[in-house]
């Protein structure tokens, strides 16, 4: 009698997970081959003075880096985004929860800060070129003004949200003001906080073009502007495409840790 060994089965559901995964993975790549050739098929049908292919973006590219003016122009744009996102950070969330805890106050400032938030940025910088020039200063606050008014309103969103029941319990056992915005009020207002930093960031982003455009041309933003001036389309897309990298790696970041939170905040629960 010849005995047949069995295999055991591989579950289903790792397969599903695992084709998923990897359906993850191979769906962006396929999505940008494509993209990139219909790019190249269309920009070499083009006047190359309106719309460059890939081919001679590549190329521009490898003229920028040689040159060593990419890499300033990245360079300044980014220490301008990091500064005026941080200090956005650093005013926005007290402000924030001082809104929430001040309710007065709060009524008072948020009529103004939802104001300007929906205001278009391009209105604004004759003001801020009035009030703080055309150099470094009037870049840092158009970046710290939108992206700060993000951060701050979300805060104020989260920290009223806190759940009573915890509050109750903080109140019985004595807690202080400032031990329950920290152990509290803040903990359970992370997820509206991270979510106010990723409008932030995207804000923060336009901003920094904005003002290296139209306040002083420097950066990527100066980059794209005397780029498109002279009719260099190839230049002018590389800047876009840069910018649009930062602009990637910042929001993914933040999409990463909201996720994070998210999955924090359903396990406490």
């Amino acid at each position: 009698m010849s005995s047949t060994a069995i295999k055991p089965a591989r579950p289903s559901g790792a397969m599903t997970v695992a084709s998923a995964l990897r359906l993850q993975h191979v769906l962006p790549v396929v999505s940008l081959v494509v993209v990139l050739s219909l790019w190249e098929v269309v920009g070499q049908s083009m006047n190359p003075l309106l719309f460059a292919p890939p081919s001679r973006v590549v190329g521009a590219f490898s003229g920028l880096i040689k040159s060593g003016e990419l890499l300033a122009a990245t360079l300044t744009t980014v220490s301008t985004l990091s500064v005026g996102f941080a200090l956005a950070i650093l005013v926005g969330i007290p402000l924030g929860v001082l809104m929430a805890q001040f309710p007065r106050f709060g009524e008072l400032l948020s009529p103004y800060l939802y104001g300007i938030f929906s205001t278009p940025r391009v209105v604004i910088v004759p003001l801020i070129i009035v009030w703080f020039g055309v150099g470094y200063s009037g870049r840092l606050f158009l970046i710290f003004l939108w992206s700060m008014i993000a951060i701050s309103t979300s805060t104020t969103d989260g920290v009223r949200n806190a759940r009573p029941d915890l509050i109750e319990v903080a109140r019985s056992y004595g807690a202080s003001r400032i031990e329950m915005v920290r152990h509290v009020l803040l903990p359970g207002a992370v997820p509206f906080v991270v979510s106010g930093l990723r409008i932030g960031a995207e804000r923060a982003v336009v901003g920094v073009v904005i003002g290296e455009m139209f306040l002083q041309l420097t950066g990527l933003g100066g980059l794209l502007v005397t780029s498109a001036k002279s009719f260099q389309t190839a230049e002018m897309l590389c800047a876009v495409v840069v910018i649009a990298v930062i602009g990637t790696i910042l929001i993914t970041a933040l999409d990463l840790l909201e996720q994070q939170v998210s999955s924090w905040k359903r396990r406490a629960t």
